[in-house]
């Protein structure tokens, strides 16, 4: 394993689900959603390092573009359906709505995190080539 490559996706990765999240969260002011950006920038990237690194063979067995398309693909919906979702249960005012959009933002994490790195998104693939009966 390379750790200069694995700590590179690790800031890339980091960085996007970041910037995705702390946007997605609403916030009152713009001062507020940088901080919402920088908050799961910090939150997320050492988790998303030890996934890296935990599953570094499982990240290179296909090419990592198509691992960084998977998880942008799995973060941007359920981050923003469960948000939303959230935020219409709990109200998007007031600190429980706040607290439950945030939980919202972890789930859609632990979502994409599962999907990319711990065979989410092979079940799924090979789920699809059984039930349409494509040869591949």
């Amino acid at each position: 394993m390379s750790r200069g490559l694995a700590i590179s996706w690790t800031i890339g990765l980091g960085l996007f689900t970041g910037a995705l999240v702390g946007t997605i969260v609403p916030a009152e002011t713009g001062t507020q959603e940088v901080r919402q950006m920088a908050g799961f920038t910090l939150v997320f990237t050492p988790a998303l390092y030890a996934a890296i690194t935990s599953r570094w063979s499982y990240w290179r067995r296909t090419n990592t573009y198509i691992r960084f398309a998977v998880y942008q693909l799995s973060l941007l919906p359920a981050a923003y359906v469960l948000v939303r979702v959230a935020g219409f249960v709990f109200g998007s005012a007031g600190t429980l709505g706040r607290v439950a959009e945030w939980v919202a933002a972890v789930v859609a994490f632990g979502v994409a995190t599962w999907v990319t790195f711990y065979g989410g998104a092979d079940r799924a693939w090979e789920e699809l080539i059984d039930r349409t009966e494509i040869e591949w």
